[in-house]
Formats: structure tokens, C-alpha cells, sequence
């Protein structure tokens, strides 16, 4: 054996454990969850998470360097860290270092869970500091630093770089990584230089490109595959098949005749659909299919570097039909959306999420022309620009389907009227935030104040759209003779509506037949990005594409907000997001829920168009 392969096996062998246990059966032998940290307590066991036998393994194992999870909620992600922990202090002992996103977080962590179970589980226990009387020392068992008789862990807030440079470890932990800042996160990891064995462990739900997805692409991309009960073809559980094709399914009777769900039906029916044969896979199949699943790696990746994926859809204590009510619901929110697709689906939060190519856009043109007199009432919305004005007729049912009907520049107040009369509008809403006509609009506005409302969008209000009375002729709101109505629009909220309504996660936005390629380029020119600030926080920022207008966009929001105000309804969610094939046809079996443009139409004649 050469010198060289001495110094390597001799640095493989500071992992290697005293005995010949592995990492699960040290782990199902000695680790204790009492009932300070699980409603379960008892001796642990991987029964029921037949997925963390790999992962702890990996404690062991000299080969591997960094391990990354990038996993959904309620998966076990973070008590398969610290058990692993637990065998390192018992077996494997190293200087330790785990990083939260903040200071408390690791302080009730610690109170909470490490230090409980460092205390119940006697092979651990034996190894915390003791006092002369043969207590724990709660000088140097503390939240944030324990000394073990053979090694120490640390654990730190990882907002401030000062934190992190003081701490050489063998055993690297971070936690929630994506709200790390990115330049400590380098810092922590330069904590292992100089070390000829280390272990990197990082988790986190992703919240967008960057972060622990960007660690998952880079290992060798592990998914959980299991055996269907029905077909024996290995499968992975996936959320959807393609755009728009789910795989969890809910009975037909769900969705009620007056289009709400059941939702006790749904807790109790939902199943998965396997991708290979198309079987149902209950939660008890469920089980029985993760008891003989395996990890397999999808992707090369770098040496020593493992990376697993797993969405809530494999956890034994999430129910299918609860990870559809979640997903339902979840559509009442951007904020909703998006915490479901990174907290359950583990999956980051992209901008395509509800970016859409125009392409995809002219899947919302439905069956009528433009012009077409659609929907019981017009509404009319009006975006100011120096010279000329811009505008879109929109037709709503009262359950607030919608029909664009048509759009285009006028130059004059005239031309504005024509369109209002020759549509049959109900009603209009003028932006009337370009500065140096705002006194203009508010006077044009007074002159025709039984139909016109002005409007002011703003980024964040404390409700989505209120409604003020100002006098048009000073711009304040106190009394007087002379007033008008003013909206206030919170554009971050409609603005979103209408971002999941031009990428079909809301049905009932219908635009007519072979859409003019101007108005889709305005439609789809804003978009959202979320960027997470040096203290951690995620903030959304619209963007507008380049070189692109977006008044179209803009009239869009004043029209939908202008809706509600005037009381049509919320349009349902899609299918709820079942597959297309699992759509009913709500004409078919009278469940009430949204028709056809052609059997929503009030009347038949086409309007004359004017521009």
C-alpha cells in the first residue's frame, strides 16, 4: 500500500464508527423521542420513514462529503439531522457547528428539542458536561454551545459574518439554507478548510433558483422510487405529469352542483393516479410502497456530493386528501400558492410559475370574435397616457367570468364616449395617476360621474380596493357639493389575480378568437421576481420585460377591481387542478359551474368596432 492510500484510508477512517453498527440500527437501538419533543414518544424507529435510512447512513459513510435535502414539509428532515448528530457524538465525535437562519431560531431548537434529546437518550446522555454531583452543567450545556465530553457543538444565528469565523469543524450543519444570506454561507463553509475529513449537511425548503435547489442540481439528484401496487413499474410520486395534469385525484361528486367543494369528500378520496398505469394508490398503499422503496440517483453530479429530493407527497403523516385540500385552498393567494409549492412540493418558487410564454396565452381565446357582445354587463377600463388614451371593454358574468371583447388606442374624451356608448358599458375606470392630466381626468370624470370612476393604483394597502369621494376640483376629500369616486387599488394584489388568471390558475378569463399580437405582448410584459434580501427577507418586485408596454396589463387590473367593487363574484379555481380529462361538464351534469363562451352569450350580434 502506497503512502498515499495510507493517508486516505486513515482519513476515511475518522468517520468509520467504533463498531460495526450502522448509523439506523445505532439509531433504532439507543435514540430516545420523548414526549418533550414528538407526540409520539418512544424509542426511534424509521418504520414509518422507510426514506431517512439512506440519509443517516450517510453519517457513516467516508466517501460522502456534502449531503443536501432539499425536502417538503413534515418529512422527517429535521429529526434525521439530529439523530445523525446523536451518532456522531456517540461514535463518530468531531467538532460541530450548526448554523440557523437566526440566533432564536437556534435557541428554541436547542430548548426545545437538541438538549431534550441529548437527555433522554442515555448513550447520549453520558456524554453531556456533569457538575461533581453527577448533574447535567448547565454552564457548558447550553442553548447555543454543548460540551460534550469528547467534542463540542455550536450553534449560531447565521446573520452576522462574525458569527461564523471563529467555529474549525469536522461536522458542518445548515439549516434552512435559502434564508442564509449567500456570502455567509461562503464564510461557513471555508470553516472546514484545513480538514482532510468533513461532512456537509444542508436543508431547506426552496424558495427560489438559488439555495439548496441550486446544491440539488448539483449533487446527483437522488428521487425516492417505489414499486406501484398495481403495475410493480418503479415510480417516484410526482405532483403533476405535464402543464395543467395532476396526479392526485378527487371523485367527481367533490366539485357540488353550486361549484364548491366537499371538502370532507375530498380529505377521505383523494387518491394518486400512478403514472405508468394510471392506478389508484390510497394512503395505506402508500405506505406499504415506501417500505420497499430506494433511492436513486437521477443526475452524475460531483464526487462525494448527494442530493435528495422528496415532497410532502411522501409523508406517512400527510394525508393525499390533505395535500389536495392544501393545494386548493392555496389558490386564494399568490402568497398561498407559493408556500405550497415550496413548503409541500419543495420545489422552488419560479418566475414561470405565472410567467407565461405568449404562446400559452392564446390558450385563454375562446370561441367568439372580437367585437362580439359578451357577458351581462361591459365594464370599460382606461389607461392615460400624454397624448392619447388606452382602453379594453371587458363583458362579466355576475359569477365574474370574463370576456374581452375589444381594446385600442382614442386620442379624445370623444372617442372614449363612442366606445363606452357603442359597447353598452356599464361601467369605466380611468388610472388617473399620469401626474399632469390627473386634473384633467378628475374633471372629465365629474362630467360623466354616474358611470365613470377614477382610480389610483398603490404598491401595498391594508385592503385590496377601497373606494374614496374626492371633490374633482381641489383633489381633497372634504365635503362639498362637488364629488366623484376615486378607488384605491392595491396593484400588487390585482395585479397577481390577473397573473393567475393569464396562466389558467383561475378559469373564466376568456379572451376572443385569434387574439390581436399587440395586446398579448402587453398582457404578458409584467411579471414577479423574489429576492431575498442580506437580512433574509423575500420580497416581491413586479418587473416589466423590456421594451415592452403594458398598458393593456395596467387597464386589466382597474377592470378587475373595478368587478369586484361592483359585487360579480369570485370565478372558481381550476378543477380543481385535476387533470383535464378529469374535467366534468358542468352543462352535462348540471353541476352549475362555469359554461362555454357561446352559452354565456347574452346576445349574438357583433358590435360595430370604431377603431
Amino acid at each position: 500500500m502506497t503512502p498515499k492510500q495510507r493517508l486516505i484510508d486513515h482519513a476515511f477512517g475518522i468517520f468509520e464508527s467504533k463498531g460495526n453498527q450502522t448509523v439506523v440500527e445505532w439509531a433504532e437501538a439507543n435514540a430516545y423521542l420523548s414526549e418533550r419533543v414528538t407526540e409520539l414518544a418512544g424509542p426511534y424507529r424509521t418504520t414509518d420513514h422507510p426514506y431517512v435510512r439512506e440519509v443517516l447512513e450517510n453519517w457513516r459513510d467516508p466517501k460522502t462529503k456534502k449531503v443536501s435535502l432539499c425536502w417538503g414539509s413534515q418529512t422527517a428532515k429535521t429529526t434525521s439531522i439530529y439523530v445523525g448528530l446523536g451518532f456522531v457524538i456517540d461514535q463518530s465525535p468531531g467538532p460541530i457547528l450548526w448554523v440557523w437562519s437566526n440566533e432564536k431560531q437556534a435557541r428554541n431548537f436547542s430548548n426545545d428539542r437538541l438538549l431534550p434529546f441529548c437527555e433522554d437518550s442515555p448513550a447520549l446522555a453520558k456524554h453531556l458536561p456533569k457538575t461533581l454531583d453527577g448533574k447535567i452543567d448547565r454552564d457548558r450545556a447550553t442553548a447555543l454551545r454543548i460540551e460534550f465530553d469528547r467534542c463540542t457543538l455550536n450553534m449560531i444565528g447565521g446573520q452576522s459574518q462574525r458569527n461564523v469565523r471563529n467555529y474549525p469543524v469536522s461536522y458542518l450543519v445548515l439549516d434552512e439554507i435559502d434564508v442564509i444570506p449567500e456570502g455567509i454561507r461562503r464564510d461557513v463553509m471555508d470553516r472546514i478548510k484545513g480538514r482532510r475529513s468533513y461532512k456537509i449537511f444542508q436543508s431547506s425548503t426552496p424558495i427560489e433558483e438559488g439555495g439548496i435547489w441550486s446544491e440539488y442540481l448539483m449533487g446527483d439528484q437522488r428521487k425516492f422510487f417505489m414499486p406501484c401496487i398495481h403495475c410493480d413499474a418503479w415510480i417516484s410520486f410526482e405532483w403533476r405529469r405535464s402543464k395543467g395534469v395532476y396526479n392526485l385525484k378527487i371523485p367527481d361528486e367533490a366539485r357540488m352542483e353550486d361549484g364548491a367543494f366537499d371538502w370532507h369528500m375530498i380529505k377521505d378520496s383523494t387518491t394518486y393516479a400512478c403514472q405508468e398505469c394510471d392506478g389508484a394508490i390510497n394512503d395505506v398503499d402508500k405506505m406499504r410502497m415506501l417500505r420497499q422503496g430506494e433511492w436513486r440517483p437521477t443526475a452524475k453530479g460531483e464526487p462525494g456530493v448527494r442530493s435528495y429530493h422528496l415532497s410532502s407527497l411522501y409523508s406517512p403523516t400527510i394525508p393525499f386528501g390533505e395535500m389536495m385540500t392544501r393545494w386548493l385552498r392555496s389558490q386564494d393567494s399568490l402568497d398561498g400558492l407559493k408556500q405550497f409549492i415550496t413548503g409541500w412540493l419543495a420545489e422552488p418558487w419560479r418566475e414561470e410559475i405565472l410567467d407565461v410564454t405568449e404562446e400559452a396565452t392564446h390558450l385563454l381565446a375562446s370561441d367568439y370574435e372580437r367585437g362580439d357582445m359578451m357577458g351581462e354587463y361591459r365594464l370599460m377600463g382606461i389607461d392615460v397616457q400624454r397624448s392619447h388614451f388606452v382602453w379594453i371593454v371587458r363583458g362579466f358574468d355576475a359569477d365574474g367570468t370574463s370576456y374581452l371583447i375589444d381594446h385600442g388606442n382614442a386620442p379624445t374624451w370623444k372617442d372614449m364616449d363612442d366606445a363606452f356608448k357603442n359597447y353598452e358599458c356599464s361601467a369605466a375606470v380611468v388610472d388617473t395617476g399620469f401626474g399632469e392630466r390627473t386634473q384633467e381626468c378628475y374633471e372629465a370624470i365629474y362630467a360623466r360621474r354616474s358611470k365613470f370612476w377614477a382610480s389610483k393604483g398603490w404598491k401595498t394597502l391594508n385592503t385590496p380596493v377601497s373606494i374614496k369621494a374626492i371633490d374633482p376640483f381641489t383633489g381633497t376629500n372634504k365635503s362639498g357639493r362637488h364629488k366623484i369616486r376615486l378607488l384605491h387599488v392595491d396593484v400588487g394584489v390585482f395585479g397577481g389575480e390577473i397573473l393567475k388568471r393569464r396562466a389558467k390558475l383561475v378559469e373564466g378569463f376568456h379572451l376572443y378568437a385569434e387574439p390581436d399580437r399587440e395586446y398579448v405582448k402587453q398582457l404578458n410584459a409584467k411579471f414577479i421576481i423574489e429576492e431575498t434580501t442580506r437580512t433574509g427577507e423575500v420580497r416581491q418586485q413586479w418587473r416589466t420585460k423590456r421594451h415592452r408596454q403594458d398598458h393593456y396589463f395596467d387597464c386589466e387590473v382597474y377592470v378587475l377591481a373595478l368587478s369586484k367593487i361592483l359585487g360579480l363574484g369570485t370565478v372558481g379555481r381550476k378543477g380543481k387542478h385535476e387533470p383535464e380529462e378529469n374535467q366534468t361538464n358542468d352543462n352535462d351534469n348540471g353541476s352549475g359551474g362555469p359554461r362555454s363562451p357561446r352559452e354565456n352569450r347574452r346576445t349574438k350580434r357583433k358590435a360595430k368596432s370604431i377603431w
